[in-house]
């Protein structure tokens, strides 16, 4: 049931990496996250309807769930972990916010010769296998068929096979420092699910006009931000004094046709002769390219500045969400 409220709550994991990750991209979307000293309670000043809760991420879930709260952040790994338990109510509305990477990883002892999955559970023997995540290990080595006992660890799993509480352990796994500092190594087919930061609701209260106009402009932001730090602007003067004849050119060469198309003004140069200059965007990972066809039609004077923003009609995730949560479609 839920828990009356004049304010729609948005939960955000109250410390660690996790927490840590989630402020840093909230800022970097624009969202500053008002906190003073540990409180639990916290504000964006741009959404004065919007109350921020630290909690621990499991409660996050629990929360939605249950309807105490409207929104969180959280892995993706809890969120499948707890999905069997906590699911009717709970919907992922962006599941690629594009931090807090990790993969749920089966590890083996180095001294162990097997090197797949399958080379570990070929014996009749029965693995014990230490983990914070029982369902998702489950339904992960249900397909294979092979014996297997799950001991649900706390703390530090990498000392347990050390310590012969279990043979192989099922944790999450970021750059493997800590498992081969445990004398630990991953096998081949033995990653589980690959986890990452994602935004999620409650479905009864996003049927609520007011919810779920917060959870629309938080999508803005989210994925005006996503999409800005992949492409870069483009400024550049041209050669070419006939505007035509320069966008010929410019959408001759693929690169350089930008978003929708280059922006064109006229650029008057102290000898009289008129040049035109160009505004595009284009993907970051293809700017030597694009310098490139500039410099091969023309171009000058090249400069590249970030975009922070880049915001559509209406992102995508928003109309996957109508769908979600009615099944009507979108308007």
């Amino acid at each position: 049931m839920q828990i009356p409220s004049n304010k729609i709550r948005f939960a955000l994991p109250s410390k660690g990496r996790m927490g840590k990750s989630t402020l840093e991209f909230l800022e970097k979307c624009g969202l500053r996250i008002h906190r003073k000293n540990r409180d639990y309670i916290g504000s964006i000043a741009m959404f004065p309807d919007v109350q921020i809760v630290f909690q621990n991420q499991s409660d996050i879930i629990r929360g939605i769930e249950g309807g105490s709260l409207n929104f969180g952040i959280v892995g993706f790994d809890l969120v499948s972990e707890l999905m069997n338990s906590y699911s009717s109510e709970t919907v992922i509305i962006h599941e690629n916010l594009e931090f807090g990477r990790c993969n749920l990883e089966l590890a083996i002892p180095e001294e162990w010769s097997a090197q797949s999955l399958e080379e570990v559970f070929v014996s009749n023997k029965k693995i014990r296998i230490a983990t914070k995540f029982p369902r998702c290990t489950e339904r992960f080595l249900e397909n294979y068929r092979t014996q297997f006992e799950i001991i649900e660890g706390k703390g530090a799993l990498e000392v347990y096979p050390a310590l012969n509480y279990c043979d192989i352990i099922v944790d999450l796994v970021s750059s493997g420092e800590t498992l081969q500092a445990n004398r630990l190594k991953q096998i081949q087919n033995g990653c589980i699910l690959s986890s990452q930061a994602v935004f999620i609701g409650n479905r009864f209260s996003l049927e609520q006009p007011e919810v779920l106009e917060i959870a629309r402009q938080l999508l803005e932001y989210f994925e005006a931000y996503l999409r800005g730090k992949k492409y870069v602007q483009i400024f550049a003067n041209m050669k070419e004094a006939d505007p035509r004849e320069l966008t010929r050119k410019l959408f001759a060469l693929p690169e350089l046709s930008g978003l929708q198309g280059p922006t064109i003004s006229p650029v008057y140069t102290p000898s009289g002769q008129t040049w035109n200059a160009i505004h595009i965007i284009v993907p970051k990972n293809q700017l030597q390219k694009v310098i490139r066809a500039l410099r091969s039609i023309g171009g000058s004077g090249v400069i590249v500045s970030p975009t922070l923003y880049i915001f559509e009609e209406e992102p995508l995730c928003y109309r996957q969400l109508l769908l979600t949560i009615n099944g009507k479609g979108v308007n």
